[in-house]
């Protein structure tokens, strides 16, 4: 019952065409819980940059990779084959022959598994940034503590190229997709800021314990210019908390 009244948010699933061997085992209450959220999905739709002729992927991976998509109504459809689509921000699954595109309005989280010991880590709507998502939209976890937390948000653009003269004097245009990321902090209100790696902006971020952190970084030889980093600062500011 809690699927079909989620479905009644749709753009629930849309239908792309795939290649019926490419579809992964799945197990049978996985598959049973899928046919079900199929049965109640709406239109078919197509991806808009396969129109647009563009080069480059809008996905964060291009290969099918093993995944457990968490819902809003609290089911997790465990090991499934997915991408994730970041020019339309939803994630898509391999399900019998199909691809199913699922709703972001739908979906919680996924993780994708990496390695033995190594998920990637994505969450819908993490935080509040003023002015800026008020609506779905995927991060990935970078650092989720108690307090604080570190998330990036991934980006497609399709960057224009200046027009330049053909045979016959038509003119060609060749478009690409270009990736951007932004890294945000969670404070400890909930409120996401966006980060510049940058030594005064990271030390103003952590407030009153700025100080500290220098200190940390220094005997640590962290460099504030480095993602990686900035991780291992926010996570001793939490200590600190």
């Amino acid at each position: 019952m809690k699927i079909i009244l989620y479905s009644l948010f749709v753009s629930a699933l849309f239908l792309l065409v795939m290649n019926p061997q490419n579809a992964s085992a799945q197990h049978d209450a996985t598959r049973a819980n899928l046919d079900n959220l199929v049965s109640g999905s709406g239109a078919v739709i197509t991806n808009p940059l396969r129109s647009l002729g563009v080069s480059g992927s809008p996905h964060y991976n291009d290969e099918w990779l093993t995944a457990d998509i968490h819902l809003n109504n609290g089911q997790t459809f465990e090991e499934v084959r997915a991408k994730y689509n970041i020019f339309v921000d939803r994630v898509e699954i391999i399900h019998r022959a199909d691809t199913l595109e699922l709703s972001n309005i739908l979906v919680r989280g996924f993780d994708f598994i990496v390695g033995r010991n190594q998920d990637v880590k994505f969450r819908n709507r993490i935080g509040t940034i003023p002015g800026e998502f008020d609506r779905n939209a995927y991060f990935e976890v970078l650092y989720e503590g108690e307090e604080v937390g570190v998330f990036k948000r991934h980006s497609k653009v399709v960057r224009q190229a200046a027009q330049s003269a053909g045979g016959y004097g038509v003119q060609e245009r060749y478009d690409t997709i270009e990736s951007r990321e932004t890294l945000y902090f969670r404070h400890e209100d909930g409120q996401m800021e966006q980060v510049e790696l940058r030594r005064r902006h990271i030390q103003r971020l952590f407030g009153d314990h700025g100080s500290e952190i220098r200190s940390y970084a220094r005997s640590n030889n962290l460099n504030f210019r480095s993602e990686k980093d900035f991780v291992r600062m926010a996570k001793y500011y939490e200590s600190l908390l």
